[in-house]
């Protein structure tokens, strides 16, 4: 197998080229900036190209790659690199390039992925335009999301999102959007969990004026609102099986009625779900349609945990310390080793979310402009050291018993709050506590914890 090794470096192009003919493969090295450099890699019948990601200022390994494709060149790439950010790990993706080299890398790491093209010959996908979004995350942890990322933004396939409350289930359907061929649209955003199910037919489709008695007018629904741009189904596991047959009609077809109206109207966009259920248990439980999901899921991104990302966590506070600095007008530099150890060994029920807060709150809490240990105040601390009963009797003593009706509401509040963050299924929820679903729609109302 001959490989072409392209980098502006030349003390790297020939180590890369020593590691390789060790391994008996033939080698030719080029800086990336010959003008008959696709000509040559043609004559030396290269089978697969390393390119690094930097050639020049304003010439990237991506330009090249791109450059060569136009010429018919469809060989299989590595994209060598010692910045492995979001925005080249998702352009890399976006024009099929699957592996990448962090620099500096081992022989053995460099043989062992040489290999890998050695036994197989890969198919690889084009994508267009830029990303200009970042998804915060290690190469590591966040590789794979951001292949899927590329993936469905090059196509208009329907895109399942799995992942728990607070993980950034929204982010990734707009970074699709955003790098997708109609990113000029708009992407909009519907909370399924906030639509009663009787309504949900009109509020997806619309209806026509008279179709039931407040149908004083014409209504537009999401669908058909949206055009060409993103429809993003936000808590899809919320449906009810009624809706959730209405919806799958309405895949399958492509096209939906208002309701109360007669025409087919033509759906243009794409969908984009998500949701915070094991979605697999409520297939087996027949709360959700297995047909639907199979629908909705043609291309799945699972979300990880930030428990199961631990070693991102200092990039997402150096992250959300800037924000805050811009939002807060707060000129924060940093954060003690000792302050960063103790949010490394939290484990946040609330995931990206959660650490945000925390750090919100954190930078606010700080008399000088680094964050110490002692600024750092967790929502929920030390309380499984008390009973529930010794916990509501140090309240009403903070408070007095004058106002325990004040008591009484931050208690339901904070019980109903925490429902919700374990489960966020108002359906389920209410069958839990055995409740009627508009009773417990109003007592979440009641303490804001959904929206109207």
């Amino acid at each position: 197998m001959t490989i072409g090794i392209i980098d502006d470096q030349d003390e790297v192009r020939y180590s890369v080229s020593k590691t390789l003919k060790r391994a008996k493969y033939d080698t030719v090295l080029f800086n990336g900036l010959e003008h008959s450099i696709a000509s040559q890699i043609k004559e030396e019948h290269a089978n697969l190209l390393i390119v690094d990601i930097m050639l020049s200022e304003d010439f990237s390994g991506i330009d090249l790659i791109k450059n060569l494709r136009k010429n018919d060149i469809k060989l299989p790439v590595i994209l060598m690199t010692a910045y492995t950010t979001p925005t080249n790990m998702i352009e890399a993706s976006k024009i099929g390039i699957k592996d990448i080299l962090q620099k500096p890398f081992t022989a053995e790491e460099l043989k062992n992925l040489v290999k890998k093209y050695d036994e197989k010959n890969d198919k690889y996908i084009k994508v267009k335009d830029k990303i200009n979004e970042e998804f915060i995350g290690s190469f590591e942890t966040m590789k794979n999301i951001y292949d899927k990322i590329g993936v469905a933004a090059n196509n208009d396939l329907p895109v399942m999102i799995l992942g728990d409350t607070g993980t950034g289930k929204e982010l990734i359907a707009n970074l699709i959007h955003k790098n997708s061929q109609n990113s000029k649209s708009e992407i909009l955003a519907v909370n399924c969990a906030s639509i009663p199910n009787e309504l949900f037919e009109s509020q997806l489709f619309g209806h026509e004026k008279g179709a039931f008695t407040d149908a004083r007018t014409v209504h537009i629904g999401f669908a058909e609102s949206v055009g060409e741009g993103t429809l993003f189904l936000d808590e899809i596991g919320e449906i009810d099986t009624v809706s959730q047959s209405k919806l799958l009609r309405f895949l399958e077809n492509k096209t939906f009625k208002r309701v109360g109206g007669n025409n087919d109207i033509k759906f243009q966009g794409r969908i984009i779900s998500a949701t915070n259920i094991n979605i697999h248990d409520n297939i087996q439980k027949e709360l959700f349609r297995q047909d639907l999901y199979y629908r909705l899921s043609m291309i799945q991104i699972e979300i990880p945990t930030l428990e199961q990302r631990k070693k991102d966590i200092p990039a997402l506070v150096d992250f959300f310390i800037k924000q805050a600095n811009k939002e807060l007008k707060l000129n924060i530099k940093g954060i003690s080793n000792e302050a960063l150890e103790l949010l490394k060994n939290r484990n946040y029920k609330g995931n990206i979310r959660e650490l945000k807060n925390t750090i919100y709150n954190s930078t606010l809490n700080a008399h000088e402009d680094v964050i110490q240990k002692d600024h750092i105040r967790f929502e929920i601390e030390n309380q499984q050291d008390y009973s529930t009963k010794e916990i509501i009797a140090q309240m009403i003593e903070m408070k007095g018993v004058e106002n325990a009706k004040v008591v009484l509401n931050t208690i339901e509040k904070e019980f109903y709050e925490i429902l919700v963050e374990k489960c966020n299924n108002i359906t389920h929820l209410a069958k839990y506590l055995d409740i009627s679903r508009s009773t417990l729609r109003n007592v979440l109302r009641k303490h804001n914890i959904i929206s109207e």
